[in-house]
């Protein structure tokens, strides 16, 4: 029941944010490519971006990308500002770096009632929890824009693989999806589709694939979530080529 009940709610969602046509949400490849992407570049998010951040890092420095700097926070989302705040960080990494293009991965811990400051708590699968979920990541795409960033990339989260997770991550790149087609942020946030780079097929997960050699690369982690290190490379070597290697 309770399964039934979350792919309603996931595909009603998702259905209503999703329903005007966005420019933004096309797949890696697709369309015309965006303007190089300016410096400093940051990188933030949660335990999705622990080691890809760091994975791009270096890989960005080898390119000749700089400056290039990394932040992740395990555990942390946008639900619950009293265990993480990722508004105050941001004002943080935003004075320290001076990022002109950020990329962002956030959403993948968020499965979980919503803080919702004196209106309490919005529990997961309510109507009201995909609303203030939106709210929270489109003041995230509008404070990074105010603060200077002329390029903001948000990571899709890619397909797991447990069914009710990957529920969760089809409502997450959703209600993305939904804000970065806001006219106001149109010109400024770009979606990065990771399903097709980690996934074979995408909407089938992938634990394997074959690297240029015809070697097996595991790119997930058991858990079936996050990135391996090859997963990272992976996902860094596709996002050179995407906004990088005209």
């Amino acid at each position: 029941m309770k399964k039934n009940l979350l792919s309603t709610f996931v595909a009603a969602t998702v259905s209503i944010l999703v329903s005007a046509p966005s420019a933004q949400a096309a797949a890696p490849g697709a369309g015309d490519k965006i303007p190089t992407p300016d410096t400093p570049v940051l990188m933030i998010g949660d335990s999705m971006m622990r080691i890809l951040g760091s994975t791009m890092e270096k890989q960005l420095k080898k390119a000749g990308v700089q400056p290039a700097a990394a932040f992740s926070s395990i555990g942390s989302g946008l639900v619950r500002p009293t265990i993480f705040d990722w508004t105050a960080k941001v004002a943080e990494l935003l004075d320290e770096h001076h990022p002109k293009t950020v990329f962002v991965t956030l959403g993948a811990n968020d499965r979980q009632a919503l803080e919702a400051g004196e209106s309490g708590v919005v529990q997961y699968g309510h109507p009201d929890w995909a609303v203030a979920y939106a709210e929270r990541i489109g003041a995230l795409m509008d404070q990074l824009i105010a603060g200077g960033v002329t390029r903001v990339v948000w990571l899709l989260l890619p397909d797991m693989k447990d069914p009710v997770q990957q529920e969760h991550a089809s409502l997450v790149n959703g209600i993305a999806r939904a804000e970065a087609a806001v006219e106001a942020r149109a010109d400024k946030v770009t979606l990065f589709d990771l399903a097709p780079v980690l996934s074979r097929r995408p909407g089938k997960y992938t634990q394997y694939l074959m690297s240029p050699k015809g070697e097996a690369l595991s790119v997930r982690d058991p858990d079936g979530i996050h990135l391996t290190g090859e997963g990272a490379k992976v996902v860094t070597a596709a996002i050179l080529k995407e906004f990088w290697k005209k």
